[in-house]
């Protein structure tokens, strides 16, 4: 469960959830310039593979097409294209949801509300922005996160 500050008793000012300002002055200029590079690089990294995979994809479907439809003299070659081809699509699409989740967090450094919890609003922690620079969520609300995934498919 997310902790959320209760307010200041006796006409004091309420204190003020740590927000992505206090939670970024944890991080230096310096800190924050790595990141940033750290992100753009991984964003050019996942565009060369899913450009690589695209043209893959792309040729395996030219190599089934010159084929007439796929049916060659050799169906095993043919099953084993179809397979490396969804192979392919499938990893290209994890690949495409990382390159959202990058985007997405250059677009928070640019809004200013990077390093700060998309549910709770808390910082997230020094360490997993850089294991993970472009995570969402702190450890905590990731966790619910999953739970609430995991109840919603049944498991």
């Amino acid at each position: 469960m997310c902790y959320h500050p209760p307010p200041a008793v006796g006409g004091a000012k309420a204190a003020r959830p740590i927000g992505f300002r206090e939670g970024i002055e944890r991080m230096n200029d310096k800190q924050m310039a790595a990141m940033r590079t750290a992100l753009e690089e991984r964003k050019s990294e996942i565009e060369r593979e899913v450009d690589s995979m695209d043209a893959e994809i792309r040729s395996i479907g030219e190599e089934q097409g010159e084929e007439k439809g796929g049916v060659g003299n050799h169906l095993a070659e043919d099953g084993s294209n179809v397979m490396e081809a969804e192979r392919l699509s499938t990893i290209n699409g994890d690949l495409r949801d990382i390159l959202n989740q990058v985007n997405g967090a250059l677009q928070r450094m640019d809004e200013g509300t990077f390093g700060t919890c998309q549910r709770c609003g808390k910082p997230i922690g020094e360490e997993r922005l850089e294991a993970f620079p472009y995570v969402r969520f702190c450890i905590e609300c990731q966790t619910l996160s999953e739970r609430e995934q995991a109840l919603r498919m049944g498991h």
